[in-house]
């Protein structure tokens, strides 16, 4: 079983022409987290603060950061700069558009997607395209 961790980022709605986070949990979050629920991926939400999900959501448990010792997971966010911490057997999955403007250096995550549901299908899509053994 794979892991698949969330940052909080990800669940919540964006919203204003700049796309910033509101602090709700987007309804349209619970149909791909229940796709890879049901293939058999553990979800863990990588938060120090209780966020409570609305009814309809799979099982997801909450830890204050990622486990070094998991085999293989992916990290989904919505923050570039994390992607640049490279973890063995950890793929990072960017979800949504980057901040417009950076003065930073830009961190590449491994995979770029629009929105989580692209996100979950190219999860999916990878593990199920993986060499055997």
């Amino acid at each position: 079983m794979s892991r698949v961790y969330l940052d909080p980022g990800v669940l919540l709605v964006r919203s204003g022409t700049a796309g910033a986070l509101d602090s709700r949990v987007a309804a349209d979050a619970a149909e791909p987290l229940h796709n890879l629920a049901e293939t058999g991926h553990e979800l863990i939400l990588v938060t120090t603060a209780r966020i409570p999900l609305p009814d309809g959501f799979p099982e997801i448990r909450e830890a204050p950061r990622i486990d070094p010792a998991a085999a293989t997971s992916w990290f989904l966010t919505t923050d570039p700069e994390v992607c640049g911490r490279r973890r063995a057997g950890l793929r990072t999955v960017l979800v949504g558009p980057g901040p417009a403007t950076r003065r930073a250096p830009v961190q590449r995550c491994d995979i770029s997607t629009r929105d989580l549901q692209s996100a979950v299908i190219e999860i999916l899509a990878r593990e199920a395209m993986a060499p055997v053994g």
